[in-house]
């Protein structure tokens, strides 16, 4: 998920023009996976101007100092931040307290030092399964190969299901796989779908494909509607916002109250292959 943050910190203002700019609001990007443990980021938004602002310099909008806390219903655990390399900036709030159980719901509560506070809820759906994990060759190149997860258990039309992907010895975890979203009734019978390299906002040559050499894990959600919501629009984001004709105008979808960005839920399965000629 190291994408997400730069990626929800540069809608900061995108409803104003550079001229009305907005002060910095909280942005909130956690989820909990079932049998995982809960990782919650951060930050402040950036104003978007007509001033060049380097990636690097986001670092100093991280929120590092805030009371952040998960509830089950029948207890509340504190998180604790630290710097962590996996995420992009790299600082998040977790804890090895508490573990993500399919069908329970959990409450996240944030509070900073400015007294901003910000709440949301979720509920782990039930987790997806994943039946193989297959590469083919990548059209035209020798070197690389496309990914597909096939989605195993039982499939109704109103699933949704989410893929996230990650190479082995890259930075920042977990990034959500290109075209990976879909619901039950999008899916071919056999379940089959594009488990994709995701794509960083700042990245200006991207390929999709994997290559040969790579270790590559997956992780498999099943996702409820805000979840999908939100990946939705934040997929249309990734592409619309390179595109001068069609700016993206309207912050992505949030479940947070007091603050953008999401707390969520994942019924996840996780398998890895090693991609050979």
């Amino acid at each position: 998920m190291a994408a997400l943050a730069a990626a929800l910190l540069l809608l900061a203002a995108c409803d104003r023009a550079f001229g009305d700019v907005a002060g910095p609001q909280l942005v909130v990007e956690g989820w909990i996976d079932s049998g995982r443990f809960p990782v919650v980021m951060l930050s402040r938004t950036v104003p978007i101007t007509d001033d060049y602002q380097s990636t690097e310099n986001l670092a100093a909008s991280v929120e590092r100092w805030a009371r952040v806390a998960v509830s089950d219903g029948e207890r509340e655990v504190v998180l604790v931040g630290m710097a962590n390399e996996s995420y992009f900036p790299p600082y998040a709030y977790t804890t090895s307290e508490l573990r993500g159980v399919a069908g329970r719901t959990y409450r996240l509560t944030v509070d900073c030092p400015n007294g901003t506070h910000a709440e949301a809820v979720t509920t782990i759906p039930e987790p997806a399964a994943i039946d193989s994990i297959v590469f083919e060759p990548a059209p035209g190149a020798d070197t690389l190969r496309q990914l597909y997860a096939y989605v195993g258990g039982n499939r109704a039309g109103g699933d949704r299901y989410r893929v996230f992907t990650q190479v082995l010895g890259s930075p920042y975890g977990y990034r959500p796989a290109y075209l990976g979203l879909a619901t039950g009734d999008m899916l071919p019978s056999d379940g089959r779908m594009p488990a994709n390299r995701g794509r960083l906002n700042m990245e200006h040559d991207f390929t999709p494909y994997f290559a040969v050499g790579d270790t590559v894990m997956v992780k498999l959600a099943r996702i409820d509607d805000d979840a999908y919501q939100f990946w939705r629009g934040y997929e249309d984001m990734m592409e619309l916002s390179r595109n001068p004709l069609f700016p993206v105008t309207a912050n992505l979808h949030s479940n947070v109250s007091g603050a953008l960005g999401y707390w969520f839920g994942y019924g996840s399965a996780f398998g890895s292959v090693i991609i050979s000629r």
